[in-house]
């Protein structure tokens, strides 16, 4: 199972290195010029001092050359769940399987695979969620 783990998570780093330009990159559901759902991308030095973030558009959901394809409420939640789920939470998520992967190592090298149950399924469910090899 720590190979499932360790390759998600390998993934995951992948995917976000490939996603971003910076390591602290933050992303953020907002509305483009003409109020189209945007998930913009910033970092720390983007936002002022009172608060205001100067971003640029990451990804665009809305449709404007067909009024009947606008944005959906559906959207709204996909970008959420994108912005939420941003290069620098994805790092960390690979840290969560890595750091899983060597407890379950030890827990076999301990001779308590059972006793550390509760901890790596989930993560092994997860990892196997993500690289699609869930049955």
């Amino acid at each position: 199972m720590t190979s499932v783990l360790r390759e998600a998570a390998a993934l995951l780093r992948r995917r976000a290195a490939e996603a971003a330009q910076s390591p602290d990159e933050r992303w953020i559901v907002d509305q483009e010029e003409a109020g189209g759902l945007v998930v913009a991308v910033f970092t720390p030095e983007d936002v002022d001092p009172d608060g205001t973030v100067s971003s640029g558009i990451l990804a665009s959901f809305a449709y404007q050359d067909s009024p009947e394809r606008a944005t959906h409420a559906r959207a709204l939640g996909a970008a959420a769940h994108m912005a939420a789920l941003d290069p620098l939470a994805a790092v960390a998520l690979a840290a969560w399987l890595e750091t899983t992967a060597s407890f379950e190592d030890r827990a076999e090298e301990l001779g308590d695979v059972e006793g550390a149950a509760p901890l790596v399924e989930p993560a092994t469910r997860f990892a196997r969620i993500y690289l699609r090899t869930e049955t």
